[in-house]
């Protein structure tokens, strides 16, 4: 019995370390972050079927100007033959007129073509266009990675953020416990008011409600993070680099001047707009003739008593030819489509510049944005140590009765606002880099040297 028990024991044991290993946090740095997202985001998959797509979509395109080859084969039984009527005095000698009937009961028929294309103008325009499509695929694909970059690193840096804001607040809190023991045990003494104790619990209890706003956000901002990286989210995540973005002052930032020719929007744009020139050029091509060529072959077969007479004998016969097809008016139709298309290459070029001034404009302020960011986070952390110095000195003037409990609280509401201010500091410069990174389009150097 014993033998069994200890197998049931040694089982248990062993499915709880494997429940334990894969309960276990994964350990993710930015740069790992981003590679992970970069690997399995379903967006990756959708954009590389997309790129297939592109490629089966020249193969059709292609293939107008490939040899077409059909095949077609019918078996009809004629209930009721039509019958011709030849007018009277039609023939030498007739009198009356005569009734006629043409055909058998039973007709099979069995034809086999190809077709050729020599020329369609039209049509080698148009096979132009699938270069364009191709590289819009492929650009596509790289937009949707630069995405990734930017909304991956910018919700890790809101989790080391929120991380950081929590740390200082339950710093606090651990602070506010303390004082409040000791006003508890001044007023039980006769030395301190009860209405002090009081300000100092109102104090705590807004640190306790900012720690459960915070533990929210920070929740939430895990959840973002496994979205943006299509990790599931019943995984648990902890982030090992946060000392590298919280321990260092952010260095001065010398960015590349601004070029939107680097930048995938442009390529996307310029793509569709070299697309709607082909497009507009394949509408006008449509009015100059086409010329292919075909051969033909094909057997018939009668029968008047039954289907097997329909296939035994068989008739063949062959052709082989040129055609030449020109649509000289369509009805003021293809005048209209060409006019359409003009517009739409016209409004495709407006846009590519109107993106520009956009982007240029982003890529300014996001670089102001840095610029501000960087003297602001010197001033919030001078400030941030300036208060804690006015603080510790408070909470000392206070344990020897110099201070008053407004005044401590006062140098303790001042600390917890310059930390506030630091902290968002922090954060506004990084989503400012981000920004002008993605402005500049600059967002996978930005990850090869993270």
């Amino acid at each position: 019995m014993k033998p069994r028990i200890n197998i049931l024991a040694a089982l248990l044991l062993s499915v709880a370390g494997l429940k334990a290993q894969a309960q276990e946090a994964q350990r993710l740095t930015l740069k790992e972050s981003i590679s992970y997202g970069l690997q399995n985001h379903r967006s990756i998959r959708i954009n590389r079927n997309n790129v297939a797509a592109a490629h089966a979509k020249a193969q059709e395109a292609l293939s107008g100007y490939l040899p077409q080859v059909s095949i077609n084969a019918g078996l009809d039984y004629n209930i009721k033959l039509q019958q011709n009527v030849i007018p009277a005095g039609s023939l030498p000698g007739q009198t009356e007129e005569q009734r006629i009937t043409f055909g058998t009961k039973y007709n099979s028929s069995t034809v086999i073509q190809l077709d050729q294309k020599i020329y369609d103008q039209s049509l080698i325009t148009g096979l132009k266009a699938n270069k364009y499509n191709n590289q819009m695929a492929d650009l596509n694909e790289e937009d949707n990675n630069q995405t990734l970059i930017y909304n991956i690193a910018s919700s890790y840096y809101q989790i080391i953020v929120t991380q950081k804001q929590l740390d200082l607040l339950y710093s606090n809190r651990d602070r506010f416990e303390k004082v409040l023991r000791v006003t508890q045990l001044q007023a039980d003494q006769g030395v301190a008011k009860k209405v002090d104790v009081k300000q100092v619990q109102v104090n705590l209890n807004n640190v306790l409600s900012q720690i459960s706003v915070a533990e929210n956000n920070l929740k939430l901002a895990k959840n973002t993070l496994k979205n943006n990286m299509g990790l599931s989210q019943q995984e648990d995540i902890v982030l090992t680099d946060t000392a590298r973005w919280l321990n260092t002052n952010p260095p001065s930032k010398l960015y590349t001047p601004f070029d939107y020719k680097n930048t995938v929007s442009f390529q996307l744009q310029q793509a569709q707009v070299n697309l709607y020139d082909i497009n507009r050029k394949s509408v006008r091509d449509q009015a100059l003739p086409t010329l292919s060529i075909y051969g033909r072959y094909g057997a018939n077969g009668f029968g008047q008593d039954n289907i097997k007479q329909a296939f035994d004998p068989l008739l063949d016969y062959s052709a082989m030819g040129v055609k030449l097809s020109w649509n000289i008016f369509t009805g003021l139709r293809r005048q209209a489509q060409y006019k359409q298309a003009t517009i739409d290459f016209d409004n495709a070029k407006e846009k590519l510049k109107l993106n520009e001034d956009l982007q240029n404009l982003q890529f300014q302020n996001a670089g102001a944005a840095v610029t501000r960011a960087q003297s602001t986070i010197a001033t919030n952390k001078n400030n941030m140590e300036l208060a804690s110095e006015v603080y510790e000195n408070a909470t000392l003037q206070h344990k020897q009765g110099v201070a008053t409990i407004s005044e401590l609280l006062n140098a303790e509401l001042s600390y917890r606002e310059a930390q506030n201010n630091y902290i968002g500091s922090l954060l506004d410069y990084y989503l400012a880099d981000l920004d002008v990174q993605k402005a500049n389009g600059n967002l996978r150097n930005y990850f090869y040297k993270l």
